[in-house]
């Protein structure tokens, strides 16, 4: 929230800011199915929660006003499982029912994650006389 705070100060005034990040967990997908879900749990349970919170605040705070807001899928696509592993690694590590059943999916995957983006315009501060 500090940083909202501190990119408010550095926008010209009425400047827009765009917020953009994902608001569920990775899904994997193949044959139109879900293989899985990546797990998350530390940015799921406190990540996100603060991450909007902090939004929440600052436009509580007069320094931001939403204008506008859309959500959408990102998409990734993979000719194999092993091209998805790789790529994903460092967040599938431990994750083994996963890793199993990426594998065990007919190719090609694909990773999908809601996102969401909201223009907010900024507010200009009032100076004291």
């Amino acid at each position: 929230m500090n940083a909202l705070r501190h990119v408010h100060t550095l926008l010209a005034a009425d400047g827009a800011l765009v917020d953009v990040h994902p608001v569920s967990q990775e899904q994997i997908e193949a044959a139109g199915a879900v293989v899985g879900t990546i797990e998350e749990p530390d940015w799921l349970n406190v990540d996100l929660p603060n991450a909007e919170a902090g939004v929440r605040r600052v436009v509580d705070e007069g320094l931001f006003a939403f204008e506008a807001e859309t959500e959408y899928d990102v998409l990734q696509h993979f000719d194999d499982a092993e091209e998805l592993i790789d790529v994903k690694r460092d967040i599938i590590e431990g994750q083994d029912a996963l890793i199993a059943a990426i594998r065990s999916a007919e190719p090609p995957l694909r990773s999908r994650m809601r996102v969401v983006m909201r223009r907010l315009r900024a507010i200009p501060r009032r100076r004291a006389d």
